[in-house]
Protein backbone atom coordinates (compact mmCIF):
# COMPACT_ATOMS: atom_id res chain seq x y z
CA UNK A 1 0.00 0.00 0.00
CA UNK A 2 1.31 3.26 -0.88
CA UNK A 3 4.45 3.89 -2.77
CA UNK A 4 8.03 5.12 -2.20
CA UNK A 5 9.91 4.56 0.90
CA UNK A 6 8.43 3.65 3.94
CA UNK A 7 11.21 3.11 5.82
CA UNK A 8 12.79 6.10 5.73
CA UNK A 9 9.85 7.58 7.23
CA UNK A 10 9.60 5.08 9.88
CA UNK A 11 12.54 5.83 11.89
CA UNK A 12 10.34 8.90 13.42
CA UNK A 13 7.48 7.10 14.96
CA UNK A 14 9.84 5.79 18.00
CA UNK A 15 11.75 8.91 18.61
CA UNK A 16 11.09 12.34 19.51
CA UNK A 17 15.13 13.56 18.19
CA UNK A 18 16.64 13.32 14.89
CA UNK A 19 19.70 13.98 14.30
CA UNK A 20 19.74 15.52 10.67
CA UNK A 21 19.42 18.54 8.96
CA UNK A 22 15.64 20.10 7.99
CA UNK A 23 16.67 19.38 4.46
CA UNK A 24 17.35 15.60 4.74
CA UNK A 25 14.19 15.48 7.46
CA UNK A 26 12.05 17.48 4.92
CA UNK A 27 13.52 15.08 2.46
CA UNK A 28 12.27 11.63 4.16
CA UNK A 29 9.27 13.19 4.98
CA UNK A 30 8.06 13.31 1.42
CA UNK A 31 9.97 10.08 0.39
CA UNK A 32 6.41 7.71 0.87
CA UNK A 33 2.59 8.62 0.00
CA UNK A 34 -0.39 6.85 0.61
CA UNK A 35 -1.40 8.15 -3.03
CA UNK A 36 -2.85 5.92 -5.42
CA UNK A 37 -1.47 5.92 -8.80
CA UNK A 38 -2.42 4.26 -12.17
CA UNK A 39 -0.04 0.90 -11.43
CA UNK A 40 -1.82 0.25 -8.20
CA UNK A 41 -4.81 -1.81 -9.46
CA UNK A 42 -5.58 -3.32 -6.61
CA UNK A 43 -6.51 -0.47 -4.85
CA UNK A 44 -8.78 0.85 -7.46
CA UNK A 45 -12.14 0.20 -5.47
CA UNK A 46 -10.76 2.69 -2.65
CA UNK A 47 -10.63 5.82 -4.87
CA UNK A 48 -12.27 8.44 -3.80
CA UNK A 49 -13.86 11.36 -5.09
CA UNK A 50 -14.98 14.06 -2.73
CA UNK A 51 -16.74 17.04 -3.52
CA UNK A 52 -16.49 20.79 -1.77
CA UNK A 53 -18.38 22.19 -4.17
CA UNK A 54 -19.85 20.91 -7.68
CA UNK A 55 -19.95 23.07 -11.08
CA UNK A 56 -22.88 25.81 -11.32
CA UNK A 57 -24.29 27.80 -13.68
CA UNK A 58 -26.54 30.17 -12.90
CA UNK A 59 -27.78 33.70 -13.92
CA UNK A 60 -25.54 32.97 -16.86
CA UNK A 61 -22.14 32.80 -14.87
CA UNK A 62 -20.27 29.18 -14.99
CA UNK A 63 -18.16 28.53 -11.67
CA UNK A 64 -15.85 25.47 -11.70
CA UNK A 65 -15.90 22.85 -8.88
CA UNK A 66 -13.72 21.85 -6.78
CA UNK A 67 -12.97 18.11 -5.39
CA UNK A 68 -10.18 16.68 -3.22
CA UNK A 69 -9.05 13.00 -3.60
CA UNK A 70 -5.78 10.65 -2.99
CA UNK A 71 -5.99 9.96 -7.13
CA UNK A 72 -6.34 13.08 -8.73
CA UNK A 73 -3.40 12.20 -11.43
CA UNK A 74 -4.91 8.95 -12.18
CA UNK A 75 -8.84 10.73 -12.30
CA UNK A 76 -7.25 13.09 -14.75
CA UNK A 77 -6.04 10.11 -17.06
CA UNK A 78 -9.30 8.62 -17.01
CA UNK A 79 -11.27 11.67 -17.42
CA UNK A 80 -8.98 14.36 -19.50
CA UNK A 81 -11.74 16.48 -19.60
CA UNK A 82 -12.68 16.71 -15.54
CA UNK A 83 -10.15 19.81 -15.22
CA UNK A 84 -12.68 21.70 -17.48
CA UNK A 85 -15.48 21.76 -15.03
CA UNK A 86 -13.46 20.91 -11.58
CA UNK A 87 -10.38 22.40 -9.45
CA UNK A 88 -8.51 19.80 -7.78
CA UNK A 89 -7.22 18.99 -4.23
CA UNK A 90 -4.50 16.27 -3.81
CA UNK A 91 -4.06 14.50 -0.56
CA UNK A 92 -1.63 12.10 0.54
CA UNK A 93 -3.46 10.25 3.22
CA UNK A 94 -0.10 10.69 5.33
CA UNK A 95 2.63 13.25 6.41
CA UNK A 96 4.20 13.51 2.12
CA UNK A 97 3.15 17.30 0.30
CA UNK A 98 0.84 14.85 -2.27
CA UNK A 99 3.05 13.32 -5.32
CA UNK A 100 0.37 13.79 -8.23
CA UNK A 101 1.60 15.97 -11.19
CA UNK A 102 -1.96 16.96 -12.69
CA UNK A 103 -3.20 18.65 -9.26
CA UNK A 104 -4.45 22.04 -9.12
CA UNK A 105 -3.45 22.38 -4.74
CA UNK A 106 -2.13 20.14 -2.34
CA UNK A 107 -3.13 19.75 1.22
CA UNK A 108 0.25 20.18 3.38
CA UNK A 109 -1.33 19.24 6.89
CA UNK A 110 0.08 22.90 8.13
CA UNK A 111 1.37 26.51 7.33
CA UNK A 112 4.82 25.86 7.51
CA UNK A 113 6.76 28.16 5.75
CA UNK A 114 10.35 26.41 6.17
CA UNK A 115 9.30 23.27 5.11
CA UNK A 116 7.25 24.86 1.54
CA UNK A 117 10.15 26.60 0.55
CA UNK A 118 12.10 23.76 0.78
CA UNK A 119 9.42 21.70 -1.39
CA UNK A 120 9.27 24.69 -3.95
CA UNK A 121 13.12 24.63 -4.41
CA UNK A 122 13.65 21.15 -4.27
CA UNK A 123 10.51 20.22 -6.64
CA UNK A 124 10.15 23.49 -9.47
CA UNK A 125 8.02 21.70 -11.51
CA UNK A 126 5.51 21.34 -8.64
CA UNK A 127 6.03 24.48 -6.89
CA UNK A 128 3.00 26.64 -8.06
CA UNK A 129 0.62 24.21 -6.44
CA UNK A 130 -1.44 26.00 -3.76
CA UNK A 131 -0.61 24.71 -0.54
CA UNK A 132 -3.47 24.60 1.43
CA UNK A 133 -3.08 23.59 5.69
CA UNK A 134 -5.14 21.03 6.24
CA UNK A 135 -5.11 20.25 10.13
CA UNK A 136 -6.64 24.44 10.76
CA UNK A 137 -9.89 22.98 9.03
CA UNK A 138 -11.48 19.37 9.15
CA UNK A 139 -13.89 17.47 6.70
CA UNK A 140 -14.97 15.73 9.72
CA UNK A 141 -19.24 15.93 9.96
CA UNK A 142 -19.75 17.50 13.28
CA UNK A 143 -23.39 17.13 13.30
CA UNK A 144 -22.85 13.34 13.10
CA UNK A 145 -19.57 13.41 15.19
CA UNK A 146 -21.07 15.10 18.11
CA UNK A 147 -21.82 14.00 21.94
CA UNK A 148 -24.15 11.75 22.64
CA UNK A 149 -26.79 11.89 25.71
CA UNK A 150 -24.75 9.87 28.37
CA UNK A 151 -25.37 9.17 31.90
CA UNK A 152 -22.59 8.39 32.94
CA UNK A 153 -18.70 8.90 31.83
CA UNK A 154 -17.32 5.37 32.47
CA UNK A 155 -14.75 5.48 30.35
CA UNK A 156 -11.61 7.22 32.15
CA UNK A 157 -9.47 7.48 28.47
CA UNK A 158 -9.85 6.11 25.08
CA UNK A 159 -7.29 5.78 22.29
CA UNK A 160 -7.84 4.80 19.13
CA UNK A 161 -5.02 3.43 17.04
CA UNK A 162 -3.65 0.42 15.11
CA UNK A 163 -1.42 -2.17 16.56
CA UNK A 164 1.40 -0.42 14.77
CA UNK A 165 5.19 1.06 16.09
CA UNK A 166 3.55 4.72 14.54
CA UNK A 167 0.61 4.56 17.78
CA UNK A 168 3.21 4.21 20.87
CA UNK A 169 0.87 1.95 22.22
CA UNK A 170 3.49 0.96 24.90
CA UNK A 171 4.03 4.04 25.80
CA UNK A 172 0.06 4.98 26.86
CA UNK A 173 0.28 1.32 28.92
CA UNK A 174 3.62 2.03 30.90
CA UNK A 175 1.24 5.69 31.63
CA UNK A 176 -1.27 3.59 33.38
CA UNK A 177 0.62 1.55 35.39
CA UNK A 178 2.25 4.70 36.38
CA UNK A 179 -0.21 6.10 36.93
CA UNK A 180 -1.64 3.63 39.42
CA UNK A 181 1.07 3.32 41.20
CA UNK A 182 1.87 7.75 41.61
CA UNK A 183 -1.79 8.75 42.25
CA UNK A 184 -3.08 5.03 43.76
CA UNK A 185 -5.95 4.52 41.29
CA UNK A 186 -6.62 2.63 37.86
CA UNK A 187 -7.63 4.50 34.80
CA UNK A 188 -10.04 2.46 32.79
CA UNK A 189 -9.01 2.37 29.12
CA UNK A 190 -11.12 1.41 25.86
CA UNK A 191 -8.76 0.66 23.26
CA UNK A 192 -11.13 0.88 20.07
CA UNK A 193 -8.68 -0.66 16.65
CA UNK A 194 -9.23 0.06 13.16
CA UNK A 195 -8.40 -3.41 12.29
CA UNK A 196 -9.91 -6.55 13.23
CA UNK A 197 -9.00 -8.09 17.03
CA UNK A 198 -9.74 -11.43 18.53
CA UNK A 199 -7.59 -12.46 21.57
CA UNK A 200 -8.51 -16.45 20.83
CA UNK A 201 -7.29 -15.87 17.69
CA UNK A 202 -4.00 -13.70 17.97
CA UNK A 203 -2.21 -15.63 15.02
CA UNK A 204 -4.61 -14.04 12.08
CA UNK A 205 -2.82 -10.63 13.13
CA UNK A 206 0.23 -9.41 10.74
CA UNK A 207 3.39 -10.10 12.55
CA UNK A 208 4.24 -6.18 13.63
CA UNK A 209 0.52 -6.46 15.33
CA UNK A 210 1.47 -9.26 17.34
CA UNK A 211 4.86 -7.98 18.00
CA UNK A 212 3.14 -4.64 19.50
CA UNK A 213 0.27 -7.48 21.22
CA UNK A 214 3.02 -8.79 22.68
CA UNK A 215 4.95 -5.62 24.18
CA UNK A 216 1.49 -4.49 25.51
CA UNK A 217 0.83 -7.83 27.46
CA UNK A 218 4.92 -8.23 28.99
CA UNK A 219 4.23 -4.77 30.38
CA UNK A 220 0.53 -5.68 31.72
CA UNK A 221 1.95 -8.73 32.92
CA UNK A 222 -1.19 -10.49 31.02
CA UNK A 223 -3.66 -8.50 33.25
CA UNK A 224 -6.10 -6.58 31.03
CA UNK A 225 -8.79 -5.82 33.82
CA UNK A 226 -8.12 -2.22 32.78
CA UNK A 227 -7.89 -1.96 29.12
CA UNK A 228 -10.73 -3.14 27.16
CA UNK A 229 -10.62 -3.53 23.41
CA UNK A 230 -13.28 -2.78 20.88
CA UNK A 231 -12.41 -3.65 17.10
CA UNK A 232 -14.02 -2.64 13.75
CA UNK A 233 -16.34 0.04 15.34
CA UNK A 234 -18.95 0.96 13.50
CA UNK A 235 -18.15 5.09 12.37
CA UNK A 236 -20.99 6.75 13.05
CA UNK A 237 -23.17 5.01 14.86
CA UNK A 238 -20.97 3.75 17.96
CA UNK A 239 -17.31 5.82 17.48
CA UNK A 240 -19.51 9.15 18.76
CA UNK A 241 -20.71 6.98 22.21
CA UNK A 242 -17.77 5.97 22.56
CA UNK A 243 -16.02 9.04 22.92
CA UNK A 244 -19.00 10.69 24.43
CA UNK A 245 -18.58 7.89 27.52
CA UNK A 246 -14.60 8.91 27.80
CA UNK A 247 -13.20 11.73 29.64
CA UNK A 248 -10.10 12.27 27.58
CA UNK A 249 -8.54 11.12 24.50
CA UNK A 250 -5.11 10.00 24.32
CA UNK A 251 -2.55 9.82 21.39
CA UNK A 252 0.48 8.19 21.16
CA UNK A 253 2.06 9.17 18.10
CA UNK A 254 5.11 10.84 17.04
CA UNK A 255 4.32 11.07 13.34
CA UNK A 256 1.36 10.03 11.28
CA UNK A 257 0.29 13.45 8.96
CA UNK A 258 -3.25 14.34 10.20
CA UNK A 259 -4.53 12.10 12.94
CA UNK A 260 -8.16 11.99 12.41
CA UNK A 261 -9.06 10.92 16.32
CA UNK A 262 -8.18 14.55 17.47
CA UNK A 263 -10.65 15.83 15.63
CA UNK A 264 -13.27 13.18 16.18
CA UNK A 265 -12.53 13.45 20.06
CA UNK A 266 -13.18 17.21 19.79
CA UNK A 267 -16.19 17.48 17.97
CA UNK A 268 -17.32 14.79 20.86
CA UNK A 269 -16.71 17.32 23.03
CA UNK A 270 -13.68 15.23 25.33
CA UNK A 271 -10.55 17.40 25.56
CA UNK A 272 -7.73 15.32 23.98
CA UNK A 273 -3.54 14.70 25.24
CA UNK A 274 -1.20 13.62 22.61
CA UNK A 275 2.87 14.14 22.80
CA UNK A 276 4.28 17.98 22.14
CA UNK A 277 6.59 16.20 19.74
CA UNK A 278 3.30 14.95 17.73
CA UNK A 279 4.33 16.52 13.96
CA UNK A 280 6.96 18.30 15.07
CA UNK A 281 8.77 18.39 11.74
CA UNK A 282 5.43 18.95 10.13
CA UNK A 283 4.22 21.92 11.40
CA UNK A 284 6.93 24.22 13.05
CA UNK A 285 5.26 26.33 15.22
CA UNK A 286 1.89 25.34 13.88
CA UNK A 287 -0.86 24.42 17.05
CA UNK A 288 -1.91 20.67 16.82
CA UNK A 289 -5.52 21.92 18.52
CA UNK A 290 -6.99 25.31 19.56
CA UNK A 291 -5.91 26.32 22.95
CA UNK A 292 -8.39 25.28 25.67
CA UNK A 293 -8.99 21.87 23.77
CA UNK A 294 -6.50 19.37 25.47
CA UNK A 295 -2.57 19.16 26.77
CA UNK A 296 0.64 18.20 25.55
CA UNK A 297 2.86 16.04 27.21
CA UNK A 298 6.41 14.84 26.83
CA UNK A 299 7.78 11.82 25.87
CA UNK A 300 7.60 9.85 28.53
CA UNK A 301 5.58 7.56 31.00
CA UNK A 302 5.62 9.12 33.59
CA UNK A 303 5.15 13.13 31.94
CA UNK A 304 2.22 11.15 30.40
CA UNK A 305 0.80 9.81 33.11
CA UNK A 306 1.23 13.09 35.22
CA UNK A 307 -0.92 15.20 32.17
CA UNK A 308 -3.66 12.28 31.86
CA UNK A 309 -3.89 13.23 36.49
CA UNK A 310 -3.92 16.81 35.54
CA UNK A 311 -7.08 16.88 32.39
CA UNK A 312 -8.87 14.27 34.90
CA UNK A 313 -8.64 16.74 37.93
CA UNK A 314 -10.21 19.83 36.09
CA UNK A 315 -12.07 18.55 32.87
CA UNK A 316 -14.48 21.31 33.27
CA UNK A 317 -11.82 24.15 32.31
CA UNK A 318 -11.94 22.49 28.71
CA UNK A 319 -14.36 23.60 26.01
CA UNK A 320 -13.15 21.18 23.34
CA UNK A 321 -16.43 21.48 20.70
CA UNK A 322 -16.77 24.98 20.83
CA UNK A 323 -13.08 25.54 20.10
CA UNK A 324 -12.81 23.25 17.46
CA UNK A 325 -15.83 24.51 15.65
CA UNK A 326 -14.72 28.12 16.51
CA UNK A 327 -11.74 27.31 14.20
CA UNK A 328 -11.98 24.00 12.35
CA UNK A 329 -15.11 21.64 11.34
CA UNK A 330 -16.13 20.85 8.04
CA UNK A 331 -17.63 24.69 7.37
CA UNK A 332 -14.64 26.44 7.93
CA UNK A 333 -12.74 23.63 5.77
CA UNK A 334 -14.80 24.51 3.12
CA UNK A 335 -14.40 28.25 3.34
CA UNK A 336 -10.28 27.46 3.80
CA UNK A 337 -10.41 25.85 0.53
CA UNK A 338 -12.63 28.12 -1.51
CA UNK A 339 -10.03 30.85 -0.11
CA UNK A 340 -7.49 29.20 -1.33
CA UNK A 341 -8.19 29.86 -4.94
CA UNK A 342 -8.05 33.29 -6.49
CA UNK A 343 -10.79 32.32 -8.99
CA UNK A 344 -13.69 31.81 -6.75
CA UNK A 345 -13.21 35.54 -5.18
CA UNK A 346 -12.54 37.08 -8.31
CA UNK A 347 -15.58 35.34 -10.03
CA UNK A 348 -18.60 34.58 -7.71
CA UNK A 349 -20.88 37.50 -6.81
CA UNK A 350 -20.30 39.35 -3.25
CA UNK A 351 -17.40 36.68 -2.04
CA UNK A 352 -16.05 37.34 1.26
CA UNK A 353 -12.28 35.80 2.53
CA UNK A 354 -14.12 33.78 5.65
CA UNK A 355 -17.68 33.54 4.54
CA UNK A 356 -17.93 31.50 1.60
CA UNK A 357 -19.93 29.55 2.80
CA UNK A 358 -22.60 31.74 3.60
CA UNK A 359 -22.52 33.49 0.62
CA UNK A 360 -26.14 33.77 -0.67
CA UNK A 361 -25.09 33.57 -4.02
CA UNK A 362 -23.78 30.11 -4.13
CA UNK A 363 -26.85 28.45 -1.78
CA UNK A 364 -28.89 29.89 -4.98
CA UNK A 365 -26.96 28.43 -7.35
CA UNK A 366 -26.78 24.99 -5.93
CA UNK A 367 -30.70 25.04 -5.42
CA UNK A 368 -31.07 25.89 -8.51
CA UNK A 369 -28.67 23.31 -10.07
CA UNK A 370 -28.94 20.39 -8.06
CA UNK A 371 -32.28 20.82 -5.96
CA UNK A 372 -30.21 21.07 -2.79
CA UNK A 373 -28.86 23.20 -0.11
CA UNK A 374 -25.07 24.14 -0.17
CA UNK A 375 -25.25 22.82 3.20
CA UNK A 376 -27.15 19.79 2.88
CA UNK A 377 -24.82 19.00 0.13
CA UNK A 378 -21.72 20.16 1.63
CA UNK A 379 -22.72 17.39 4.72
CA UNK A 380 -23.13 14.58 2.13
CA UNK A 381 -26.93 14.34 1.53
CA UNK A 382 -26.08 14.51 -1.93
CA UNK A 383 -24.90 11.03 -3.90
CA UNK A 384 -22.47 13.10 -5.31
CA UNK A 385 -20.75 14.59 -2.19
CA UNK A 386 -18.67 11.26 -1.84
CA UNK A 387 -18.40 8.99 -4.59
CA UNK A 388 -15.83 5.98 -4.16
CA UNK A 389 -14.56 3.14 -6.63
CA UNK A 390 -12.50 3.65 -9.45
CA UNK A 391 -15.68 2.23 -11.80
CA UNK A 392 -18.50 4.35 -9.70
CA UNK A 393 -16.57 7.31 -10.14
CA UNK A 394 -16.15 6.99 -14.01
CA UNK A 395 -19.54 6.23 -14.43
CA UNK A 396 -21.10 8.61 -12.57
CA UNK A 397 -18.26 11.72 -13.64
CA UNK A 398 -19.03 10.80 -17.25
CA UNK A 399 -22.85 12.06 -17.21
CA UNK A 400 -21.71 15.01 -14.94
CA UNK A 401 -19.35 16.10 -17.44
CA UNK A 402 -21.94 15.60 -20.41
CA UNK A 403 -24.01 17.51 -18.72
Amino acid sequence: MGIGNYESQSQYFNSPEIYKSSEEIYSDLDSWTNEIFEQEANRFENVNFQVLLPPLLYQGKFIKGLYFSESVDLLNKLLPQLSEVFFSIADSLWCAYPWSNTADAYFCLYDYPSRANWFKKTYPQRANKVLIPLSESDFINEYLIAPQPINIKDIDIICVAKLSPIYNLPIIVKALKVYQKKYNKSLKMKLILEDYFDLNSIYLLSSEAQLEWQKIQNILVHNLDDIKIVSQVDYYQEMPLYYSRSKVCVLGCLLEGKNRSISEAMSCNIPVICFREFNQYLRGKAELFPPGSGLLSEFDPESLADTIHTALEDLTVFQPRFNYLKYRGRKNFFNTCLDSFPYYYNTIPDYITGEAYNNLWLDLAMQYNYQISLHDFLYGRSPRSHIQGLVNIYKILNQWIKI
